[in-house]
């Protein structure tokens, strides 16, 4: 006697089949998402630390000024910018588009820092003196703003940062 075979284990297979290819399919599509939220974040944080390297550059360039050379460089009101590059932490002038003024080994980071003198107060008993060349010891309030940009992604971090520097002040400018 012929037992009619329906086939019913191989439906059960291929079903077993489908349900195992969906669930990799979905699988792949959150790992390919997984991997685009990764790449973004490392991105972001590299422009972040880019901008932050830019202002500690500035920071230490400022630092590192006696007061008379302080208001040399920054006495006039215009920005004093600095590039960072690989090799060279306080390049003058601003970021251009060659691949020398960039910051990482990829070439994808940019990153700047521009310093401005925003006025002075006395500190509290300096004298100035009545005589030709007098000077007087003052706080320069100084602002440095540290930018970054990575073109490939279309993100930039711009961070501002205000100190203050004691230096010497001609008497002859303070009105």
């Amino acid at each position: 006697m012929k037992i009619k075979e329906r086939g019913a284990a191989l439906v059960v297979a291929l079903l077993i089949l489908v349900v195992v290819s969906l669930m990799g399919i979905s699988a792949m599509k959150s790992s390919i998402f997984s991997a685009k939220v990764a790449t973004g974040t490392q991105a972001d944080a590299m422009t972040f630390e880019a901008a932050e390297s830019a202002l500690s550059a500035a920071y230490t360039e400022i630092n590192g000024m006696p007061g008379a050379a302080l208001y040399a460089s920054l006495g006039g009101g215009e920005p004093l910018y600095r590039c960072v590059t690989k090799g060279d932490t306080s390049k003058s002038g601003k970021c251009g588009a060659n691949n020398s003024d960039k910051l990482d080994s990829r070439g994808l980071l940019m990153a700047t820092s521009a310093t401005k003198l925003n006025g002075f107060e006395p500190i509290a008993g300096a004298e100035i003196g009545t005589s030709g060349g007098s000077q007087i010891m003052v706080d320069y309030r100084i602002a440095m703003l540290g930018e970054s940009e990575m073109k490939s992604f279309n993100l930039s971090n711009h961070h501002l940062q205000e100190a203050l520097k004691m230096g010497v002040k001609p008497g002859s400018e303070i009105q």
